[in-house]
């Protein structure tokens, strides 16, 4: 089954189907995993393609008996009428033979194969018991957590059939959940499908900038950009971000060999140390790493920086500390900044001590002039989403770890002015935009 766009001439026995996978889904199509995940933002077409995956699997199938089977569960039975429903009938009205059961939202190809739509918890519980040989959760935020392990699994487990989890994120739900539990399964493949990656493709610069317009922070970053961590209300670089994203900011930011790389911390003792990795590229700040981690001594950061360097071929130019630096370790009374000196081949810089306040307006400034690699700053930038401020307007500290990434954020921008590494012209042009922007 082949989409409209690659669809060869009908006499070579080949069926072509009026369906022509958005790029951003190729992959998925394409993917040989058994388990997929998959979040995407609002109007992606993840519907549509859901269903041309099952359609294509059915007809493919080689298996007479018992006839291969397929489902699809959604939310509600109204939405798998009204939406899915004509999806499926859309897209198979040109296989010769196909059959339709109205009452029962179920497909049967020319092959036998049969696909059958379910919707709300009643529906789906009448699968246990029965095989099949795909099945696609969509909505999954608003299923029950349990469908998947305790319904869905079993029913897949006499012929290999393979699950397609999708959803658009609701913040820090099961959805979310089995997110960070397949993350580095291999079994698994993971695909996070924001807005900011599929430009055109699925909707036009202008729409998006209007919905950034229409919704606050925190939803635009759930809804379109895929963020897990959103919060639901307060986040103090939320709306920053979603236009840094907007603008496509949050992308491949290659290391430029030639120039030096500055390190920023949050250190924690007991609990998240967090580390960003920056270079300045004329006006811009390009952000191209970031560690973070907990439970962890010193030597484990002053080693994994060594390492990065080494396998990305770049040198640092000196390492911004905050300023609790000077901070005893209870366990052997040793200053975490002498520890670094002996640790660390390139100069130390410690932040002067300033108000939270003061720090969070200085890295407002500098989030204007920020780059961040989409991969590799993916962890920090979800900190910097997540920091926000509790009901009486103060930061929220611990035991989450967003406040520790937006700390060493915060380190940075309060060094930047000490670091140097500009022209004296470009860091007074520089300058004078971060005070026009603060």
């Amino acid at each position: 089954m082949l989409a409209a766009e690659e669809a060869p001439a009908v006499d070579d026995g080949k069926i072509q189907i009026p369906y022509r996978p958005r790029p951003h889904f190729r992959a998925l199509h394409a993917t040989t995993k058994r388990w997929i995940f998959c979040c995407s933002h609002r109007r992606a077409g993840k519907t549509v393609a859901i269903s041309n995956h099952l359609i294509r699997a059915g007809s493919l199938n080689p298996r007479k008996w018992p006839p291969p089977r397929y489902g699809y569960v959604g939310p509600s039975f109204e939405q798998a009428k009204d939406l899915v429903w004509a999806y499926l009938k859309q897209y198979t009205e040109n296989i010769p033979g196909t059959r339709y059961l109205e009452g029962e939202l179920c497909c049967i190809l020319p092959t036998g194969a049969i696909i059958k739509l379910y919707g709300g918890a009643a529906a789906y519980e009448r699968m246990r018991g029965m095989y099949f040989d795909g099945i696609a959760l969509d909505e999954y935020p608003l299923l029950n957590p349990a469908v998947f392990s305790t319904v869905v699994r079993p029913c897949l487990a006499d012929y290999g059939g393979f699950a397609i989890v999708s959803g658009t994120s609701n913040g820090d739900d099961h959805f979310n959940q089995l997110r960070i539990k397949t993350e580095n399964d291999p079994r698994w493949d993971q695909f996070i499908i924001p807005l900011s990656s599929t430009g055109e493709d699925a909707l036009s610069q202008a729409e998006a900038k209007e919905l950034t317009q229409d919704m606050s922070p925190d939803e635009y970053a759930r809804e379109m950009e895929c963020a897990f961590d959103a919060p639901v209300e307060g986040s103090y670089y939320g709306e920053i971000l979603n236009t840094l994203a907007q603008q496509g900011r949050i992308c491949s930011v290659p290391v430029d060999l030639a120039a030096p790389v500055i390190t920023a911390w949050d250190l924690g003792i007991h609990d998240y140390c967090c580390i960003w990795l920056y270079q300045i590229a004329g006006k811009e700040i390009h952000f191209i790493d970031y560690i973070q981690g907990s439970g962890k001594g010193l030597d484990f950061y002053a080693q994994e920086l060594r390492l990065r360097a080494k396998k990305g071929g770049f040198v640092y130019k000196c390492h911004c500390l905050p300023h609790d630096i000077e901070t005893r370790e209870i366990s052997t009374g040793a200053a975490r900044r002498l520890y670094l000196e002996e640790h660390l081949d390139e100069p130390i810089i410690v932040a002067p001590f300033s108000a939270v306040e003061d720090g969070i307006a200085a890295a407002r400034g500098l989030l204007g002039l920020s780059w961040f690699d989409l991969v590799h700053t993916k962890q920090g930038v979800s900190m910097l989403r997540g920091y926000r401020r509790n009901k009486m307007g103060n930061p929220v500290h611990g035991p989450e770890p967003y406040s520790h990434g937006a700390d060493a954020y915060r380190t940075f921008a309060c060094t930047f002015h000490m670091v140097g590494g500009l022209s004296a012209r470009g860091s007074g042009r520089l300058r004078r935009k971060i005070r026009g922007i603060m």
